[in-house]
């Protein structure tokens, strides 16, 4: 098939239109040079996009290395200044410095070590006693002078003092028959009296309690005993009850808290108190009876159960 050949002036329906006709702005691309385009670009901000961040029109490049504002590159005081640098001074690492400053810091340390150095004497000669003291106040000498004529004896530390008497003496010699027996410890050395207190099981001396802390423990153990009592009582009840059933009713006592001391102490000196008073109504009795027995009773036996009786009422209230 032949090729199409279309006649002048005629155009080709299947070209589209926006091939054939060419835009209105292409003409001006095409003509301008590009020294105008560069001008345009510097003096108009139509093709800045930064435009609206800057605070002047004037684009600014970052590029080149700038000194900064209020900056001025003057070098004084002990900064190295290099002027008139020859071979020598190339290769000298301290060449340019001052050492005014390092001189005055210097200074300053120095001046705090003698202050310190001085404070110390001070309390190196205030170390004496005051007894010392007022002694060469009444005698008007002066430490100084007896300072240069006093020579310390290098012995004078090991020895004892007369008035220092160790405590294993004084239990020796508080008996006179010799008779307390004195436990020492060389690891410890410890002189341990067992009239003052006794080893435990670990080999610990512990300290025989005098005063409140005896009559704690006195109460303690009484405490102890009456729980203790409360509770065989307790256990013999449920045995009964186990046993004989309904002939026995519940009578099992409950734990009784008035037994303890942490829980109330008052109620157990208190009670405490009646024991005692209950111990000593029975041996008074008790020595009555012994007495009316032989008829073995005198006044002065009247008097004192007369008066051991009132001690008791007195306890009682």
């Amino acid at each position: 098939m032949p090729k199409y050949q279309p006649k002048n002036g005629e155009l080709n329906p299947y070209i589209p239109r926006y091939i054939l006709e060419t835009p209105r702005y292409q003409q001006d691309i095409i003509n301008k040079s590009p020294e105008q385009e560069d001008a345009q670009d510097q003096t108009t901000t139509a093709h800045d996009p930064l435009a609206h961040q800057r605070k002047t029109g004037e684009i600014i490049d970052n590029s080149i290395a700038q000194s900064g504002t209020g900056i001025k590159d003057e070098f004084k005081g002990t900064i190295r200044v290099e002027e008139n640098e020859s071979y020598d001074s190339k290769r000298d690492r301290w060449y340019g410095y001052s050492t005014e400053e390092w001189l005055t810091h210097l200074k300053n340390w120095n001046d705090k070590k003698q202050s310190r150095k001085h404070a110390s004497a001070q309390d190196n000669d205030d170390s004496d006693d005051t007894d010392y003291e007022l002694e060469l106040i009444e005698l008007e000498l002066d430490k100084k002078d007896m300072k240069k004529n006093i020579k310390k004896d290098p012995m004078e530390k090991m020895l004892r003092d007369r008035q220092d008497i160790p405590a294993y003496i004084y239990n020796i010699t508080s008996n006179p028959n010799n008779k307390i027996r004195i436990e020492y410890d060389p690891k410890s050395r410890l002189a341990k009296d067992s009239a003052k207190g006794f080893l435990n099981k670990r080999n610990q001396f512990v300290k025989k309690l005098t005063g409140d802390g005896d009559e704690l423990m006195k109460l303690q153990k009484m405490a102890q005993e009456l729980d203790n009592e409360h509770e065989k009582d307790r256990k013999l009840a449920k045995l009964k009850q186990e046993f004989y059933g309904e002939e026995n009713p519940k009578t099992v006592p409950q734990t009784d808290l008035s037994l303890s001391l942490e829980a109330s102490p008052t109620l157990m000196m208190l009670k405490s108190k009646q024991l005692q008073n209950e111990k000593l109504a029975k041996s008074i009795q008790s020595k009555q009876e012994v007495m009316e027995k032989y008829n073995a009773s005198t006044e002065s036996d009247e008097k004192e159960s007369k008066k051991n009786g009132d001690t008791l009422k007195i306890n009682c209230f």
